[in-house]
């Protein structure tokens, strides 16, 4: 019987290692919440069956504590990783750290082939957003960051000459007037509830124009860029596809 104590004691601290390594897992996912609290409840059972075994030495409590443990064992472990696979699927990961194993997944795509990878070492405030589409929310994914002046004027002329369309973000009167409006993007990287990129950001699209009488296809389509603010020393690389 004392065996068993010990048992739940090593499991209780194990599972208390396991719920703080998930709850990091899942801040790559969304903020800190208290839901990630129950990532600590098997570790929280198997301490009660420890310290009731230890005070009460009967039969009748391993009787009762082993199948307890397990189902709760059983259970946070198809709470945990079902959780995550549904996170995975619809939320927005922002964490710069996962960019590069991302960037990976992505392959030789050309919608996001002028993203650098790895994010240049002079970057700042880097900004990463990334959104694998789900049902009927299209994808998307963002780099953001500040550079110097020279950089971001070396940025804007090497994209300018990639660019089948630009435009002013303030320049409302100049977006109006275009014959072809394409696709953009919001500004997911933005850090706040605000999606809408400043006005001093000049769009640049990469993508072709559609032929004279042709239509956008807007049901299922993709478009990919980079936005640059020279007053700001920044860039965005987009990309998306709905």
């Amino acid at each position: 019987m004392k065996l068993l104590a010990r048992i739940y004691l090593v499991c209780a601290i194990l599972l208390v290692v396991c719920g703080i390594v998930q709850c990091v897992r899942w801040t790559s996912y969304q903020s800190f919440s208290a839901g990630f609290l129950l990532h600590f409840v098997p570790a929280l059972v198997f301490l009660f069956a420890y310290i009731a075994s230890r005070h009460i030495d009967r039969k009748a409590v391993h009787l009762f504590a082993i199948p307890v443990c397990l189902i709760t064992l059983a259970w946070w472990v198809l709470f945990s990783f079902g959780v995550e696979i549904w996170m995975e699927a619809t939320a927005d990961v922002t964490d710069v750290g996962r960019y590069e194993e991302i960037m990976s997944k992505c392959g030789d795509s050309t919608l996001v082939g002028h993203f650098p990878c790895p994010i240049p070492p002079d970057a700042e405030d880097v900004r990463f957003s990334f959104f694998p589409g789900f049902l009927q929310g299209g994808a998307h994914v963002q780099l953001r960051y500040r550079t110097s002046p020279e950089k971001i004027s070396e940025l804007y002329e090497r994209f300018s000459k990639m660019a089948t369309q630009s435009f002013l973000v303030g320049d409302k009167d100049g977006r109006d007037d275009m014959h072809v409006k394409m696709p953009t993007t919001s500004f997911h990287t933005s850090g706040s509830d605000n999606y809408k990129f400043p006005d001093d950001y000049e769009m640049m699209v990469f993508d072709q124009l559609p032929k004279e009488g042709a239509t956008l296809n807007w049901n299922h389509g993709q478009s990919h860029g980079v936005a640059i603010s020279k007053e700001r020393n920044e860039i965005v690389y987009w990309a998306r596809y709905w």
